[in-house]
């Protein structure tokens, strides 16, 4: 198939709304947080609404080529769903792996998000004589010098377990890629043009998918966080999800 002047509109036109609501996450975060928040840790807290924000420009892209009859008319002329809306899931998709490569190459972008543990507000007991932190491994001598315990380093484990940051990168992009491809089989697919009850079983069931896998990824990344579970674990819900929705938009011959 040979990119049109039309399929580059189509690109920007879900690229542009995908970062617009993007924006408009970082800054009612910013704008709703506790305040002195640094950048890094806004962005590890909006971040992960990007496949969301995907799926919105995708959505916002093909719903006019669709009322407009744009999509029966080139289907007419040869193209398959999947080809119609290839540019529109290419465009938000640009803007999910753009998220991915932040978080997996910048490490001022905060991923403790996506590994969500328990905190603790009291921690320093009396161990005589001095005052003992046993989670950040501190101790204040009875002259007050804070010191380093002896067995910290063993002990105490970081917020992020290994390869964290690269299994969020990774979930960021295949969610990020997955979604707009559910959400453009929708738009275009086969049976978006059925009023049937074969269309709202079919509805309900990618509902179904998308939710499951969104739990499953949650729990994952819970349990690596735990230490339950190696954090690689959490790319898997997001993966069988891309699976399901491109063999959806583009079913086997």
């Amino acid at each position: 198939m040979q990119a049109t002047r039309w399929d580059a509109l189509l690109w920007a036109r879900a690229a542009a709304v995908s970062a617009m609501a993007l924006s408009v996450a970082w800054l009612v975060a910013a704008a709703t947080d506790e305040g002195g928040v640094s950048w890094g840790a806004r962005a590890g807290r909006t971040l992960p609404l990007t496949p969301v924000c995907a799926a919105l420009g995708v959505w916002a892209a093909l719903a006019p080529v669709r009322a407009r009859g744009e999509a029966r008319a080139l289907q007419a002329l040869g193209r398959s769903p999947a080809q119609v809306s290839a540019a529109a899931t290419a465009g938000a998709a640009t803007i999910a792996v753009v998220a991915a490569l932040a978080i997996g190459a910048l490490r001022g972008v905060d991923v403790a998000g996506f590994y969500p543990t328990a905190t603790h507000t009291r921690t320093w007991e009396w161990r005589a004589p001095a005052f003992v932190d046993r989670t950040r491994g501190l101790r204040v001598a009875p002259d007050g010098t804070p010191e380093r315990l002896p067995q910290a380093s063993a002990t105490m484990q970081g917020p992020i377990p290994p390869h964290g940051r690269l299994a969020a990168a990774l979930a960021m992009a295949l969610a990020g890629t997955a979604l707009p491809i559910l959400v453009a089989h929708a738009a275009l697919g086969r049976s978006a043009y059925e009023h049937d009850r074969k269309r709202r079983y079919e509805q309900v069931a990618v509902a179904a998918v998308s939710g499951a896998a969104i739990v499953a990824s949650i729990l994952c990344f819970q349990a690596a966080a735990a230490r339950l579970l190696p954090a690689i674990l959490g790319v898997l819900p997001p993966l069988a999800l891309l699976a399901f929705g491109w063999r959806r938009l583009v079913p086997p011959d």
